[in-house]
């Protein structure tokens, strides 16, 4: 969320209270689809910089059928996921 935020206040973008239901992607995201690649581009970043190998712009994350990127919890349960954190 943290990213997203800062993402938002550098672009002058209003956005809404953050929740793990906000989506990322269509009508009703904050974000157009070069905000939603700079966004991940700085998630990726942030994950690798703590240790976590994280890859968002996968083959198979932009190919799933249901995609990670349609809400801040969707994504947060995908990089779950990719380094091994289960509920």
């Amino acid at each position: 969320m943290d990213v997203l935020r800062d993402y938002c206040e550098q672009n002058g973008i209003d956005a809404p209270e953050l929740t793990v239901n906000t989506p990322l992607l269509g009508s009703k995201s904050v974000l157009d689809s070069l905000g939603l690649v700079s966004v991940i581009i700085d998630i990726e970043t942030a994950c690798n910089e703590q240790g976590a190998e994280v890859s968002l712009a996968s083959e198979s994350a932009m190919s799933a059928r249901i995609s990670p990127f349609r809400s801040i919890g969707s994504l947060c349960n995908y990089i779950a996921d990719q380094i091994g954190i289960t509920e």
